[in-house]
């Protein structure tokens, strides 16, 4: 079992996590985590990031039109571009 003191944070308490268990667990510094009370229990879960599909990237833009670069598309190489 691992343990740790929670620490005054500002208008917050802060509870550190032991780098063993934060290994085990996959979480790193800046991670999101929710937490819940349930049956007298703290549960701290990692909140997982939501992955878009190129679908859902492209429904956000409702109506309006991508943008194009039109200056991207007519810039002379700079380097060893190979035009298509």
């Amino acid at each position: 079992m691992h343990t740790s003191t929670l620490r005054a944070a500002g208008g917050s308490i802060a509870v550190t996590i032991p780098q063993a268990l934060a290994r085990t667990t996959g979480l790193h510094p800046g991670d999101k985590v929710s937490f819940e009370f349930e049956a007298g229990r703290l549960i701290i879960s990692p909140v997982q990031r939501r992955k878009y599909s190129l679908n859902d990237l492209l429904a956000m833009q409702d109506s309006e039109p991508l943008l194009i670069d039109k200056q991207w598309d007519t810039m002379p190489p700079s380097g060893d571009e190979v035009a298509l």
